[in-house]
Formats: structure tokens, sequence, C-alpha cells
């Protein structure tokens, strides 16, 4: 955004608090050269940082990124490829605090239900190992 241009409010922060998304990839040792239909194990993190504004805040993400990925193996190394989210936390952080909305427009009631998980469905309560 240009000199002057107002920030919108739903990107601003008075908190300090910010929460981002990093993407990681797992490059295997056997893969010799990455192409756009190269397929690769990704995962992605979501963490908490403190910075006084947006830019201060992306410029640290990435530096969190970039350190939090630099595990290698024999067979492979995770490597950092990005940040996927990146957005101001709106409340001071206590118990209950909200972090994350997400504006889904109008939707019909149907599409609400099949958003609401009943507990079983929630990913914490899966305690499958990973097939």
């Amino acid at each position: 955004m240009g000199k002057g241009k107002k920030i919108p409010l739903r990107n601003k922060n008075h908190t300090d608090w910010w929460v981002f998304t990093e993407v990681a990839q797992w490059v295997s040792n056997r893969q010799k050269k990455l192409t756009p239909n190269s397929r690769c194990l990704v995962w992605e993190n979501t963490r908490l940082i403190c910075a006084s504004n947006r830019d201060q805040a992306y410029r640290k993400a990435l530096k969190f990124g970039r350190l939090g990925n630099l595990s290698k193996t024999k067979g492979g190394e995770w490597r950092f490829s990005g940040i996927s989210m990146l957005m101001p936390v709106y409340e001071e952080i206590e118990d209950g605090a909200e972090i994350l909305w997400v504006d889904h427009g109008a939707l019909p009631i149907k599409a609400v239900k099949k958003l609401v998980k009943a507990k079983s469905q929630l990913s914490v309560f899966d305690d499958r190992g990973k097939k």
C-alpha cells in the first residue's frame, strides 16, 4: 500500500500479536529436480509471534519459518516453502481469546451444519496412528 493510504481495520493490530502459518515440504534425496508436478509431503505449522506492525510480522514470520525447517536426515530434508497466512490477533491473549476468524458470507443452514463437528470428529480426539 502506498504512503498515505489507510490500512483497513481487519489488517490493523493493537495487541502486537500475530498468527501465521508456515508451509514446509519434505524433499527426498531421490528427487533430483523438483518440477511443478513433483509430489512431496507437506506440513503447515501455525504459530504466534509478537510484532508492532504487519511488515515486521511478515519479516519475523519468514525468519521463524526459515529457522524452523532445517531438519535433514539421510533420506532427505524438510524445506521451508513460505507463508500461507498472516493475521493480526484482535484480542489480548487470555483464556478464550479469539485468535482467528473466517467470514463465510451468507450460507444456507445445511452448509452451516456441515461446518460444525461432533467431538469425535475433531482431529484433536483422533488417536489413531497415521496410516
